[in-house]
């Protein structure tokens, strides 16, 4: 059976407050990847060293201006500045509400998958607690709003991805290739219940 450790429910809380104090009432990978740089830890180092211009306050400014969004808002005459006074003027800050974005179940089955393959394949070492690493290979999926936010910023979300990899492979070992398709399987699956539970308590 599958069990979460420490750095997985502390990183969901954060998210939940990042989330909140955006005023989102469902969470998307954005939210996630706020999370994930706010607890900090080992791949959140990884992830700056592999990329200094990745921080918690450069990417909660690209949230809070819809950097992804803004060539699009750009060709309606729009700005996310307009769009976001607007939900503010209409919106209740609250706590978000018991479920996700469709793109973050999307990037969350993908990325388990993967990482599920390459450590029954032994390509990565095999743990017995779902941590953060899954977290992070979901937000850097090309699914995941938290990838395309990266891209607008400047980053390349494959580079980080990467960095990743690497503080996950075994010593002495270079960090294997990121597969490009993988059916969800039953552990895949029960994962995703479980971050379902995760964000109902959370």
């Amino acid at each position: 059976m599958l069990i979460y450790n420490d750095s997985f429910t502390t990183v969901m809380a954060a998210s939940q407050r990042e989330a909140a104090a955006l005023g989102a009432d469902v969470y998307g990978s954005e939210h996630i990847l706020l999370g994930l740089l706010s607890e900090g830890g080992p791949l959140a180092e990884q992830v700056s060293n592999a990329d200094r211009d990745v921080s918690l306050d450069a990417v909660r400014q690209a949230i809070e201006n819809a950097v992804d969004d803004a060539p699009h808002l750009q060709r309606l005459g729009m700005s996310a500045v307009d769009t976001q006074a607007a939900a503010d003027a209409t919106k209740p800050v609250r706590m978000p509400r018991n479920r996700h974005t469709p793109e973050l179940q999307t990037s969350l089955n993908s990325g388990s998958a993967k990482l599920g393959h390459l450590r029954k394949t032994g390509q990565l070492p095999r743990e017995r607690k779902v941590d953060s690493a899954v977290l992070w290979l979901a937000v850097l999926e090309p699914t995941a709003r938290a990838s395309k936010l990266l891209r607008a910023m400047g980053s390349d979300p494959d580079r980080l991805r990467g960095a990743v990899l690497s503080a996950l492979a075994a010593p002495e070992t270079p960090a294997p290739h990121w597969p490009t398709e993988m059916r969800s399987g039953p552990i895949t699956r029960l994962l995703h219940w479980i971050f379902n539970r995760k964000s109902t308590s959370a």
